[in-house]
């Protein structure tokens, strides 16, 4: 779950046969059947079938919701533009006797269908781009024994779990998981349970990483740019690092409850959302985050944005803080 500073944005589902259009089109072919209808129709029939096709078109919006389909918030935002202006016109106007509405038709292909397109050019620019942590992964990590990034999924999870794997070996397969997690999202398995394969999700156990937090550093920077690779790979080692040498290896016993977890109003020194942020981190270092929950979401990039910090930062400064809230207080305060 992808937070924001004043809100929340759900994860999606899998839906490996969800097109990029497929919603839109049919979106389109629904409202102009619609409208070709309505001029002989009687008033009467015209708001019935309004109603209808709200509901009808409202329940496949609310799938291509729960699907994956929509890229941000205003891509869903415009495409349900679409659906109010059937309910309205079929609430408010008695006749429909022109076919004005090829104009309305042809305006919401042009802004919807040229908004969508561009936001998959962005996304596809960013998934062809290089994504090692200074933009050149190969010359960052070399791929171990000749082997090509994307065959070292199934290692055995014995071997890769060992704290005494090479930095480079370890990084490496790192950045092929997270590889394989991306052309899985271009695939349409935008959820945890269907985006890395076993191997995968067993190998991230042994570095303390779970499928959900890995997917999620996957979905936001496939979706938003951010964060990138380079802090995902970071962050990941920076848990490892605690998973392996604090904790033996041991992977937690129980979730947090989000019931639990500080209101994103809630302040301290008058720095809001730091409470909040402050258990999230210790929550990624103990591994006991649930899964409703990312570290270095919207609401955290947002925020130590403002403070000047990092998600790598912050994460290393509660780990050396321990239960010292007063000096990640103090430190936050002198980076602002």
């Amino acid at each position: 779950m992808k937070e924001s500073m004043t809100g929340t944005q759900e994860a999606s589902e899998p839906t490996p046969s969800t097109s990029r259009w497929s919603f839109s089109g049919v979106l389109l072919a629904g409202y102009l059947l619609i409208f070709n209808l309505w001029p002989e129709l009687p008033r009467g029939w015209i708001y019935a079938t309004g109603w209808v096709g709200t509901v009808v078109l409202s329940v496949l919006f609310l799938r291509a919701v729960r699907s994956g389909y929509f890229l941000n918030f205003w891509d869903a935002f415009w495409h349900s533009t679409v659906i109010l202006d059937v309910f309205l016109e079929a609430t408010l106007i008695a006749r429909h006797e022109r076919l004005g509405f090829y104009l309305c038709a042809a305006a919401f292909v042009i802004v919807i269908g040229g908004y969508r397109w561009w936001l998959w050019r962005t996304v596809d620019a960013r998934m062809t781009a290089p994504i090692g942590p200074r933009g050149n992964a190969a010359a960052e990590s070399p791929e171990p024994r000749g082997r090509s990034i994307n065959e070292t999924g199934g290692a055995a999870v014995s071997v890769l779990t060992s704290a005494s794997m090479s930095e480079t070996t370890w990084r490496t397969e790192f950045q092929g998981v997270y590889e394989r997690g991306v052309g899985a999202w271009k695939a349409g398995r935008r959820a945890a349970g269907s985006m890395f394969s076993q191997a995968d999700v067993g190998w991230l156990s042994g570095i303390g990483c779970s499928a959900q937090e890995a997917f999620d550093f996957v979905d936001d920077f496939v979706r938003y740019g951010e964060p990138d690779f380079a802090t995902a790979l970071e962050v990941a080692a920076i848990r490892r690092d605690y998973f392996l040498k604090d904790l033996g290896g041991k992977p937690a016993t129980q979730r947090f409850s989000m019931a639990d977890l500080p209101a994103k109003a809630a302040a301290v020194d008058g720095i809001a959302w730091l409470p909040r942020i402050i258990v999230k981190a210790r929550l990624k270092l103990r591994g006991e985050m649930p899964d409703d929950l990312m570290y270095g979401c919207g609401g955290d990039r947002q925020f130590l944005t403002g403070i000047h910090m990092t998600l790598p930062a912050f994460l290393t400064l509660v780990r050396d803080s321990g239960t010292d809230d007063r000096r990640i207080i103090d430190a936050v305060k002198r980076a602002k």
